[in-house]
């Protein structure tokens, strides 16, 4: 946003002291400067130009006969333009001069000499700093939102919601608009649609397909094949489970003595079977922890040598990145992976890093590790989810 000019008036009959203390103003603020020697001159055009400072010599009087002393001139400027901020100058320091100057409306009282100047730079500055900004008042106005990002990060997204308000706002008014004028079109849409005559809709043709008849069988085509022949039976007894009850049991009801129990098969009916036929073997018992992630088991898996050696072990083969070295980045990272129930490390997975090459390294050590001494659980070898935190010090 380009700097806003300030319009400064210095009204004093000494032309050499109005120019010094022009140049120096200049020199600090980027601002225009008029000079009247006079304060009639400047009141002919104060009000159309209507400057934001007004510097005014007490004595304007002393070398212009019939001329309005500087006492008079500052109350004409406040009844005219109350918001002008005027600085008396004098060649006197009298309190009384001070006083009926701020009575009237200074904003400040400098006495000409040695530090005018600097305390006028300094008043200047100050008066700046105050004054409301054109376009503050108007919180949609493009230059309050250059104001109040400046020297800031405006490619945040407060930035750009504000700078295109207007254009969002306008966009919207537009969309209500059409919105509107929908919703009170819509009855006079809907009167038309039900005015379309229904039987001028074109019907759908129906169209007749004639099926033809299937060709006929071939007769040298060979017959499909009969379907393969049962599995051979084993041979069985029907197993009658004992029952106490008040009467007596049939023969067939009778459960088969030991000694042939010990000769053939179990089942629930009688039947003779199939000298090919063979015995199907048992089936195995289904491990019910295969494949499961423990997180706790009853002996955690262990690094081959123990915790000592584990330590060791990254200690000889972390090399700490040279990003993270240079940044001087330091730092946990906390690993989470699996030891298989065959011992092998596998699944390895950031749970929190710090960034610069230190998560990349710690995950290359881990992949690498040897074989661990799987955990167990219930006297099987299991899969065991395991935690590690790697410290990355620098020395």
């Amino acid at each position: 946003m380009a700097d806003i000019k300030q319009l400064i008036y210095i009204v004093d009959d000494e032309p050499l002291q109005a120019e010094v203390l022009k140049d120096h103003l200049v020199n600090v603020h980027k601002c225009d400067i008029s000079i009247f020697s006079t304060g009639e001159d400047a009141l002919a055009v104060i009000e159309k130009e209507k400057p934001s400072i007004v510097f005014l010599d007490y004595n304007l009087d002393s070398k212009v006969r019939e001329a309005k002393n500087g006492l008079d001139i500052l109350k004409e400027i406040k009844r005219r333009l109350p918001d002008t901020q005027c600085i008396m100058l004098s060649g006197q320091n009298k309190i009384e001069i001070a006083d009926q100057a701020m009575q009237a409306g200074a904003v400040e009282y400098i006495k000409k000499g040695d530090g005018a100047l600097l305390k006028a730079e300094k008043t200047v500055f100050n008066l700046n700093n105050l004054m409301p900004q054109p376009g503050w008042d108007n919180p949609t106005s493009p230059e309050r939102t250059e104001m109040v990002f400046q020297n800031r990060n405006k490619h945040y997204g407060a930035y750009v919601i504000r700078k295109g308000y207007n254009r969002t706002a306008a966009r919207a008014l537009l969309a209500s608009l059409f919105g509107f004028a929908f919703l009170i079109s819509l009855p006079v849409i809907i009167s038309l649609i039900g005015s379309v005559d229904l039987n001028e809709v074109e019907k759908p043709v129906e169209v007749t397909v004639e099926l033809k008849e299937p060709p006929p069988l071939d007769k040298n085509e060979p017959p499909p094949p009969p379907p393969p022949p049962p599995p051979p039976t084993i041979e069985t007894v029907k197993f009658t489970p004992p029952v106490v009850v008040d009467r007596e049991l049939e023969e067939e009801e009778q459960p088969p003595p030991q000694e042939q129990l010990s000769e053939t098969n179990v089942g629930v009916v009688t039947q003779e079977g199939d000298e090919n036929a063979t015995e199907l073997p048992p089936d195995e018992p289904v491990d019910p922890d295969a494949g499961k992630i423990f997180t706790y088991v009853e002996e955690q898996p262990t690094f081959p040598g123990g915790e000592s050696a584990m330590y060791e072990y990254l200690q000889r083969n972390i090399k700490y990145p040279a990003l993270a070295r240079e940044n001087g980045i330091t730092g946990r990272v906390f690993i989470t992976f699996v030891v298989g129930s065959d011992g092998q490390i596998r699944d390895v997975k950031i749970l929190r890093g710090i960034g610069a090459g230190c998560d990349e390294e710690a995950l290359r050590v881990v992949r690498n590790m040897p074989p661990w001494k799987p955990g167990k659980q219930n006297g099987r070898s299991v899969n065991v989810q395991f935690n590690m935190p790697i410290n990355f010090t620098l020395k």
